[in-house]
């Protein structure tokens, strides 16, 4: 393959004639018969990039056209992990980057409120975190297609490693009593710096997409990239039992009943500090393995690939003129955007309002079993992620993000409540979180993500999933906050209404371009 492709530049005599190849062992004609078709045929393998130990795998009689064409989709969907240690560490980066979001959710809203916090500072407790990232995610898809993802998951790593440093100070008592003596809003301000700086160094989010979308085949880029959503899945959903088993740990009869405090208190390990300490320690530990066995992967610069259709000609369906300047290549993945703000954002209302609303609605609840319950269904939810090779047999990525935001809006439906709290069944809530968390989020967000994936597979992939990844924390961002001041001064159940009318609109156009998202 490597021999024919160098023919293309360096041989006077034409390597795609037919007088030029060997006759087929399975006597297949020549399937190529004008000019326009070989000059299509030679763009096409030209742009096939094969890598030396790529080449050196696919031994024996590939000089043939046909082999050689064929071998941009088979060799492909054969392609395992080369570097699997590598890949570990990445799935290792994912997963602390948003444990750092979910160990700390049982406890950040009782954290808040004994730091003189209310559901608006909540609101902006939560969505700080995703703020960190709007801001770094972009850099960071850049700084990875320049610098390359070592030094990128590095730098990311130290930051999220000074974040949770800044969160322990947050949640130490001897530093809050010195901080609201100073100011009373000190405390409060200090926490939402820990959460932004480790938003900061969890925005790696495009970088690691970036990295298995380009190790695996484009036609099992939605399995692959549910695997990696599975593991982020795990981060702030299924972590949340971490911080409940710290919670358990420091009540009456645990095993650090009342924690612990060295140096006159300003070392503390309680309910609060604990998830900090042990993101720390992990943090460190990924650093190390970055930094020693993680093997840099370069990555090979790529122009922008403009299909052609080898039997008419005619211009990709993609960069058609929709709407002035933009083509329908834009505005599908605009639309892609949006379907990522309205799911995250959906998501984060949960982790703004969740805790609260149990412990307000439910005599029985706290935030040790709230935590249980999210762990639970999350723990589920990464069961269907795992899946979702499966599920791609049998239904297409618009079926299943339809569907998956459906179940969405029904679960939402379930926690709408105007009456009198002492009617509302607990039921309702677990089979709420359950609809969201294992079924109706993981399922239609991963295959937002995995349609994305597909439509920008010929461009550059590292800047565009970083912006990808920008707008859903950037809805991490502004959902936490509308919902802190609507369920402040309107309720719970109107911040619900509005989620409902967010996911069925983005199911309503999702259903209506369903054909164009298809052919892209």
């Amino acid at each position: 393959l490597s021999k024919a492709k160098n023919n293309l530049d360096t041989s006077p005599r034409d390597p795609f004639s037919p007088t030029e190849l060997r006759p087929s062992p399975s006597g297949m004609p020549w399937p190529f018969k004008s000019n326009d078709k070989v000059s299509a045929a030679k763009n096409l393998a030209g742009e096939i990039e094969l890598e030396k130990d790529e080449a050196n795998e696919l031994q024996g009689d590939a000089v043939e056209t046909t082999s050689l064409l064929s071998s941009s989709t088979s060799s492909t969907s054969t392609r395992t992990v080369k570097d699997p240690v590598s890949f570990l560490v990445v799935c290792l980066t994912i997963l602390i980057g948003d444990t750092a979001r979910g160990v700390m959710f049982p406890t950040l809203w009782l954290l808040n409120k004994s730091l003189g916090g209310d559901k608006i500072t909540q609101g902006y407790a939560v969505a700080s975190f995703s703020g960190g990232r709007v801001l770094m995610s972009p850099v960071l898809g850049k700084m990875s297609e320049t610098l390359g993802y070592k030094p990128t998951l590095t730098k990311s790593l130290s930051t999220l490693l000074l974040g949770t440093l800044i969160y322990v100070a947050a949640s130490t008592p001897a530093v809050s009593s010195h901080l609201a003596a100073i100011h009373p809003f000190a405390p409060i301000f200090l926490l939402v710096t820990a959460q932004v700086v480790m938003g900061l160094g969890s925005g790696t989010l495009g970088v690691t997409r970036a990295y298995v979308a380009e190790i695996t085949p484009r036609d099992k880029r939605t399995a692959w990239l549910s695997y990696l959503t599975a593991v982020q899945y795990s981060g702030f959903t299924v972590m949340p039992v971490v911080g409940s088993f710290f919670c358990r740990a420091v009540k009456e009869g645990g095993v650090m009943e009342g924690g612990r405090d060295f140096f006159g208190g300003y070392i503390s390990f309680n309910e609060f500090s604990m998830p900090a300490w042990f993101m720390a320690v992990l943090s460190a530990i990924t650093l190390i393995l970055t930094r020693t066995v993680f093997k840099d992967r370069k990555r090979a610069a790529k122009s922008p690939k403009k299909a052609v259709d080898l039997e008419s000609g005619e211009a990709d369906f993609a960069d058609d003129l929709i709407l002035g300047s933009l083509t329908r290549f834009d505005i599908t993945i605009l639309g892609c955007m949006l379907l990522n703000v309205a799911t995250k954002g959906s998501i984060a209302v949960y982790e703004t309002l969740a805790v609260n609303f149990s412990v307000s609605h439910f005599v029985n609840f706290d935030a040790e079993k709230a935590g249980f319950v999210v762990s639970s269904c999350g723990a589920m939810g990464v069961v269907a992620l795992l899946c979702m090779g499966l599920l791609g047999k049998c239904f297409s990525d618009v079926q299943m993000i339809t569907g998956g935001m459906i179940v969405m809006c029904f679960g939402t439906g379930l926690l709408v409540h105007f009456g009198d709290h002492l009617h509302f069944g607990e039921y309702r809530f677990s089979a709420a979180i359950f609809l969201l968390y294992s079924i109706g989020y993981p399922i239609g967000h991963t295959a937002v993500i995995g349609i994305f994936s597909k439509i920008v597979s010929t461009r550059p992939q590292g800047a565009l999933l970083g912006y990808f990844a920008s707008a859903g924390s950037l809805a991490r961002m502004f959902f936490p906050i509308l919902a802190g001041y609507v369920a402040q001064y309107e309720g719970n159940s109107i911040m619900f209404c509005v989620l409902i009318v967010v996911l069925g609109t983005a199911t309503a156009i999702v259903a209506i371009n369903r054909v164009t998202l298809a052919r892209l």
